[in-house]
């Protein structure tokens, strides 16, 4: 069907010019058609003219020295441009529907809770291993037989149960107890858990099968389970506190001098959609670092990595200053692993030249704790 493109298109102008006539005569002489001409006042007006004429009127229009401006538009090529439009909108929506629908199908997450003898990383290796994985579809997987399957592949795990919830993959992993191990000694007596030197000893049950300054060995005897001298013995349930010096050894590597990466603060990152195993980039790197340190986020859809610069700088630090420093982190990082009772009573260090500017710091500590099991 064919249409006459100036046919389609009215556009409603406003002009404001002095010399009116001088435009609408060089309007007529160019056979450009004008209609509905409404004088608004003494130097503006407004007509009707047809699409395809609009560029040669704002040319006449400038020569005689005036300003145009394009108040309305009607037509059917407006009409079709805004049809065109809507319908684009519609079938992008429908596109992200369909996309958020597909999206919701597949599993994009896998959480795993666990205990202590089984870490995430070993189920989720198993996963991997049954062809569990993010992006897979939610009808290929049935969590009963994953139950059953992971169960059987490791003696420490107990039972699994495995549901799916939205677009995540939900496993709890029950261990394994396995049975106390068994003392050498009698039954109920007190043993040491840890080597050490006795301190003090404090019973209120049993007889002390030890003495201040006595150095023990993990799983020696520390309180007999009776009390009494030679025919007079009785049994009883052996409690106390046996308080002893415990030594600890820890080591830090530090660089003092020469050339070290450091990070510059200048970083670059990619972001992409991680779908099916495939990578869609929202925004890609131009990673033009020489030397550069990489962190990946793998978690979710959306995934990235992050590169930050690295550049070699010159450093020459305080030995001193760095093994006090060293010497007190070592400290602070040993603390966080005794109990609040235990405290620290004695510390020395060496420190060893180990070449290319490093030295390393051997720190010793003397802890006192109640060491009875």
């Amino acid at each position: 069907m064919n249409f006459e493109t100036k046919k389609l298109t009215i556009i409603t102008v406003e002009v404001t010019l002095i010399n009116t006539e001088q435009m609408l005569n060089a309007l007529w002489k160019n056979d450009i058609r004008v209609d509905n001409i409404r004088r608004i006042d003494a130097a503006t007006f407004t007509m009707n003219i047809y699409g395809e004429d609009y560029d040669d009127v704002k040319k006449i229009v400038k020569r005689c020295n005036g300003k145009i401006k394009i108040l309305k538009r009607k037509g059917a090529i407006i009409r079709f441009s805004r049809l065109k439009k809507r319908i684009s909108f519609v079938i992008g929506g429908l596109i992200f529907l369909a996309m958020l629908f597909i999206l919701s199908t597949r599993i994009w997450a896998i959480d795993i809770e666990t205990e202590k003898n089984v870490s995430p990383f070993e189920v989720r290796k198993m996963l991997s291993g049954l062809g569990i994985k993010q992006g897979l579809s939610k009808s290929q997987i049935n969590v009963y037989d994953i139950e059953k399957k992971l169960e059987d592949l490791s003696p420490e795990i107990l039972w699994v149960r495995a549901r799916m919830e939205g677009s995540s993959l939900k496993l709890k992993v029950e261990e394994k107890v396995n049975p106390p191990e068994i003392s050498d000694g009698r039954e109920g007596e007190i043993i040491a858990k840890k080597d050490g030197e006795i301190k003090r000893i404090y019973t209120e049950s049993g007889t002390a099968a030890v003495k201040p300054g006595d150095i023990v060995k993990k799983g020696d005897i520390l309180i007999y389970p009776y009390d009494g001298l030679r025919e007079e013995k009785y049994a009883v349930n052996p409690e106390g506190v046996v308080i002893a010096n415990v030594f600890y050894e820890r080591s830090l590597e530090v660089q003092i001098n020469g050339k070290k990466l450091e990070r510059t603060g200048n970083k670059d990152r990619d972001i992409y959609l991680n779908i099916g195993g495939k990578k869609i980039y929202l925004k890609k790197s131009t990673n033009s670092f020489e030397n550069y340190d990489k962190i990946e986020d793998k978690d979710g859809i959306v995934q990235s990595v992050t590169y930050y610069e690295m550049e070699n700088k010159e450093i020459n630090l305080n030995k001193d200053e760095i093994v006090e420093e060293s010497v007190k982190k070592l400290e602070k990082f040993l603390v966080k692993d005794l109990t609040n009772e235990a405290k620290v009573v004695g510390r020395n260090y060496d420190v060893e030249y180990i070449g290319d500017g490093k030295i390393k710091i051997i720190a010793r500590f003397a802890v006192e704790e109640d060491i009875a099991s």
